[in-house]
């Protein structure tokens, strides 16, 4: 008969010993468990809506054998599959983001698809939408690409 070191000690003090409490192991348990959540969350959600894994693989043009992967919190995930998947299921994905304490802001995703309705817009719009730069920030670089073309870089450096 073998005899256990270990018997009548408490299993948590073992583990305290082995594998002690520090800031990273604690960040570590909370990745985890947040991915645990996040997966359960996506499985509900899936039941949710009647469709198999199967179905979602359909939609997302993959195999079963992935999403099973995606739905597991024994595998790690991107971002971008998470949210491709909830698209699949026509979910949307939003974070909260906490700042001392306090809510700084929320950020959704804001998963979509549009109809071609949506999609046909003015040219107005387009223009204005697509030009992020103000005009003066425009202008200067407009400029120093003038410069550049002209005298080349180093030697835009160099006069």
């Amino acid at each position: 008969m073998t005899l256990n070191n270990h018997e009548g000690s408490d299993v948590f003090d073992y583990f305290q010993e082995v594998l002690p409490e520090t800031p990273e192991t604690h960040l570590i348990e909370c990745q985890e468990l947040f991915r645990i959540d996040l997966t359960q969350a996506m499985r509900n959600l899936r039941k949710a809506t009647g469709l198999t894994q199967k179905e979602v693989a359909e939609k997302l043009g993959v195999t079963q054998s992935w999403v099973s992967k995606l739905e597991s919190a024994n595998n790690d995930h991107t971002f971008e599959s998470v949210l491709a998947y909830l698209d699949a299921l026509g979910a949307d994905f939003e974070a909260l983001i906490y700042w001392q304490g306090k809510e700084f802001t929320r950020v959704s995703t804001e998963l979509k698809l549009m109809d071609e309705n949506e999609l046909q817009i003015s040219e107005d719009q387009t223009e204005s939408s697509l030009n992020l730069v103000p005009i003066e920030s425009q202008n200067k670089s407009s400029t120093v690409n003038n410069i550049i073309r002209k005298q080349g870089f180093w030697g835009a450096i160099a006069a």
